[in-house]
């Protein structure tokens, strides 16, 4: 399958921004935000995923980031693609304030002008689609949660793995409560003692089916219980 990517070093062109954008809030039959694919979309862009939940009556909650390792190992490479699909979750991707210095804590030096780029336009895509800054204002959901983890590649100077993950996005200005799963393939760099992102291509899938013995909730259902449920990265370790 042949993947659009941003990063590399390369500034993107507009027509590939112009498509990551529109994959950000595109999915199937309603809108979506993609986070991981914040830089990169597949041609197929019937399917978008999402991030983390945000809701306008919460703070935002504290992230607690791990401590970068000595020196270079696979495990971190796994930690640090893992944190890269989490890290715009909806209080940054919804706050184009927070979007500048997220970029520069996980992207390369050479990638950084082109992550930049493409965020700042889903950003600004994704407050218009979910109905952001509306009033009255909308309960928004946008989580993503890893599921596994493939390692395609790996040198103690750059890495590529295959995060599969869940997300949820809804509004309640704009769109119902849905699910999208996604596969990110994050390519890493080890720079400044850390593991970087270089860039992310990112595919639809694998996508399991609800079991015949699940009955969705309904919106207002989902929209009264999904906040409830804080984000992992809010606890302290």
């Amino acid at each position: 399958m042949s993947i659009d990517r941003v990063g590399s070093g390369r500034p993107a062109p507009r027509s590939v921004l112009l498509k990551i954008a529109e994959a950000l809030v595109l999915v199937g039959i309603g809108i979506g935000v993609a986070v991981g694919t914040g830089i990169t979309s597949s041609r197929n862009t019937t399917a978008a995923s999402v991030t983390v939940t945000v809701t306008n009556a919460t703070p935002t909650p504290t992230v607690h980031h791990a401590p970068a390792p000595a020196a270079p190992t696979r495990a971190s490479a796994v930690a640090a693609a893992a944190r890269s699909i989490t890290a715009f979750d909806g209080s940054v991707l919804l706050n184009p304030s927070r979007v500048e210095a997220v970029v520069k804590r996980i992207a390369s030096a050479e990638s950084s002008a082109g992550l930049l780029s493409a965020f700042e336009q889903a950003s600004a895509q994704t407050r218009e689609k979910l109905g952001a800054g509306t009033a009255p204002s909308p309960v928004i959901v946008l989580r993503s949660i890893p599921v596994g983890y493939r390692m395609v590649r790996y040198s103690p100077r750059q890495a590529t793995v295959d995060v599969w993950y869940v997300g949820i996005v809804g509004s309640g200005a704009t769109v119902q409560p849905q699910q999208s799963w996604r596969t990110q393939d994050v390519s890493l760099v080890w720079e400044g003692n850390a593991w970087k992102v270089n860039s992310f291509g990112s595919v639809n899938g694998p996508t399991p089916p609800l079991s015949t013995a699940e009955i969705p909730g309904t919106p207002a259902q989902l929209f009264a219980s999904i906040p409830l449920f804080k984000d992992f990265s809010s606890a302290a370790p």
